[in-house]
């Protein structure tokens, strides 16, 4: 049985948001607390005596750095939606005698029994609290944080409990305690998430020799070394909510909160010394007695022999060069952000895919097609133009396929049912070859990968960015979530989870942002009906905004058709597009771009009104393909496409693509054509045309289609 939220979602016209956030707060109020006859947590805790190590925890540690701020344990009497894994007194002393030398709990500073408390504690706000049935078993994160900001991990045992964040076992028969306000899970040992970098716990692992060596021989460990943003925290000057009239965040509430927090972060994808030795040919590492690898100089001019080869225009000497070539190897074996396994696609809205009865928590189990996302490298390389530092970047598609235990790959090309009436089914994929088609693994056996600043991931083949990887990629066309190219949104757990209004400054990737310019986001789990967002989620630009947006790179140089997703309705602002490789040298591209434009489709006429957007519904064609060809040619003459075949609307009426019998359809917007070189950054400038504040101006993904594929032998496809 799940515990739902004692609020009611509400809705406002097509974008509303609705759900009170029952989030742990500083000060409860007396009205929150629990009514019914049922225990809460506290109850429980109460009534065990062999939990009253963490319940005294729980009592002393507050929620936030006021001094009058509510303690964790009245948070657990009130009213909410908790998870709290408990661990019981023998492991607390356990905890207590191993980091304080004695079992005396009375004596841990308030900063250990902060972490300690914390680290136990999911607050799942207005989604459901977690029961066991719905835990994770593969190794991938729970959706939501802990009261520390950590995700943690969860692993179901072939013959045995499961275990939290790797090393936490759950008591066998002493969980899934159910109270008014979630679930209570009594565990064997003290959850404590490392406090080590990414690239610490990768020179821990004993299956990492040859990549931590890597690291350390390259300098990269200062490259991946971004965990938080403390000035942004420590800005006095930030506030904790903006009001914006256009729509509503909560039950009728207009004020939307700011984070308060914004972590950064990276992932890496790394090579076990199996894999350099199966793959590549490379010697096994052999180890002295402190753990140092004695035949390094050896197994370094080995891997210099294979990275140059990958990476022939890299000739410098010297491994801490970008212009080396096992420095280009390893830079590209990390991406931006913090990102979970369970978090580098977001099911939702896919064709034929149902989340379930809770879209804050979409089933993990019935996914039916191949679900993606692309993600952008740290950088490869870094050179002064005109007195600016100019970041060469590289791309990263992760896949996840729907069959079997739904594995995870790394660039993988796939062929699909793709006809217009078809299931997009894979039907073949590209054999593997270094850095194509590489599987991912959660988990590194008993070494731990979730880091302080973010997770590494094991892969079964050698990553490398060479001609063959990225004429790969730019075969087929890159279809990329505006998430992606916002990874903080990711690494400060939003995406598909949070509403949330955002300060300038927020995103790396956005810049150039003027005083009026506003930032919201928003996802579908909050309300039942109305939206053509792809992967369910969207950012809403409001006021008289002007702002940069920094595109991803593309892998090969070549012409390439830029596209944007839309769904127009009269609530849309207008604005002006700019491109070019500089942020503050764009230049103007087409016409404003007006989201308020209906097409006033006329299901009974078959026709649209507004000759700007000719769009006719496939099914209003007879499926004649011939007759939607030329449609669609002749929506393309305005700029516009149908949308994608590949995902559906939220109500699951019918595919994006074939809506428009509310006149609205969901649309596609060709940007320019442009030559774009490999690596290099490009920017588009989004620049009001109204002087409403109040128009909201949507964002929700981008393709880049090289011309192979938008104007090739074979027509592109509708997916």
């Amino acid at each position: 049985m799940k515990k739902k939220s004692f609020l009611l979602v509400s809705c406002l016209l097509l974008m509303v948001c609705g759900s009170v956030f029952t989030s742990c707060k500083e000060d409860i109020d007396d009205s929150a607390y629990a009514i019914k006859d049922d225990p809460t947590i506290a109850d429980i805790l109460d009534s065990r005596a062999d939990l009253s190590y963490i319940k005294a925890i729980f009592e002393r540690v507050r929620l936030g750095n006021a001094s009058n701020a509510s303690s964790i344990y009245a948070a657990l009497s009130a009213r909410g939606n908790y998870t709290v894994f408990a661990p019981g007194n023998d492991a607390v002393a356990a905890y207590c005698q191993s980091t304080i030398g004695t079992t005396d709990i009375t004596q841990l500073s308030y900063e250990l029994a902060q972490l300690l408390a914390y680290s136990c504690v999911i607050d799942n706000e207005d989604a459901s609290a977690y029961e066991s049935a719905e835990f994770p078993t593969d190794g991938s994160t729970f959706l939501k944080s802990n009261l520390y900001d950590r995700l943690l991990t969860c692993e179901e045992q072939e013959a045995g409990p499961y275990i939290i964040n790797g090393t936490s076992e759950l008591v066998p028969g002493d969980f899934d305690h159910e109270a008014t306000n979630g679930y209570l899970h009594v565990i064997a040992t003290v959850i404590a998430p490392s406090s080590k970098s990414v690239a610490e716990l990768i020179a821990d692992a004993d299956n990492l020799h040859i990549m931590a060596n890597l690291i350390t021989v390259t300098g990269m460990a200062s490259r991946i070394s971004e965990d938080r943003d403390i000035d942004y925290e420590n800005n006095a000057d930030r506030p904790e909510e903006r009001y914006w009239s256009s729509v509503a965040y909560s039950s009728g509430n207009y004020n939307w909160p700011i984070p308060t927090k914004r972590y950064l972060g990276c992932t890496g994808f790394v090579e076990t010394d199996d894999v350099f030795q199966s793959e590549w040919g490379i010697e096994a590492p052999q180890l002295d007695a402190d753990g140092n690898v004695t035949n390094w100089a050896a197994i370094q001019a080995q891997l210099l022999a294979k990275a140059q080869a990958a990476y022939p225009e890299c000739t410098d000497a010297d491994p801490t060069s970008y212009n080396n070539a096992l420095n280009r190897f390893v830079a590209y074996h990390f991406i931006k952000g913090r990102i979970a396994f369970n978090r580098f696609v977001h099911h939702f809205n896919e064709h034929n895919y149902q989340y379930g009865s809770d879209p804050l928590n979409p089933q993990t189990q019935n996914y039916t097609v191949d679900c993606w996302d692309y993600f952008t490298t740290i950088p490869l390389s870094v050179k002064m133009v005109d007195n600016k530092a100019e970041e060469e970047r590289a791309l990263i598609k992760v896949l996840q396929v729907p069959d079997g235990d739904h594995e995870i790959y790394l660039n993988r090309i796939s062929k699909y049912n793709n006809g217009l009436r078809d299931d997009y089914k894979e039907v073949s994929t590209r054999a593997y070859q270094p850095g194509i088609n590489i599987k991912v693994n959660a988990l590194n056996g008993v070494n731990d990968n979730n880091a302080a600043n973010g997770f590494y991931y094991p892969i079964d083949g050698i990553l490398v960015y060479d001609q063959a990887t990225r004429e790969a990629l730019t075969s087929e066309r890159i279809r990329v979530d505006l998430t992606t190219i916002l990874p903080e949104l990711i690494s400060n757990n939003y995406r598909g989870q949070k509403y949330e209004a955002f300060e300038h400054g927020y995103f790396e990737n956005i810049t150039n942002e003027t005083e009026n310019t506003e930032m919201y986001y928003l996802n579908c789990g909050w309300i039942s009906t109305g939206w053509h967002d792809y992967e369910g989620d969207e950012m809403l630009f409001s006021g008289v905004f002007d702002f940069v947006l920094r595109l991803p790179p593309v892998p090969v140089t070549d012409q390439y058709e830029i596209r944007m997703g839309c769904a127009n309705n009269e609530l849309r602002g207008m604005a002006q597009l700019y491109f070019g490789d500089s942020p503050d040298r764009c230049v103007p591209v087409g016409l404003p771009f007006d989201l308020r434009q209906k097409a006033n489709y006329d299901s009974n006429l078959r026709q649209s009104a507004n000759p700007d957007i000719p769009f006719i519904k496939d099914e209003h064609l007879d499926w004649d393909e011939d007759r939607i060809l030329e449609n669609d040619k002749d929506m393309r003459v305005h700029g516009y496409m149908k949308a994608p075949n590949y995902f559906w609307d939220i109500p699951r009426t019918s595919q994006a693509r074939h809506q428009g019998g509310d006149g609205s359809p969901c649309l596609r917007k060709i940007v320019t054509t442009q030559v774009l070189e490999a690596g290099k950054s490009y920017y588009i400038r989004f620049k009001s045309s109204l002087k409403k504040t109040n128009s909201q101006f949507f964002v929700d993904y981008f393709e880049f289609v090289p011309k192979a594929v938008y104007d090739g032998v074979q027509a592109e496809d509708v997916w």
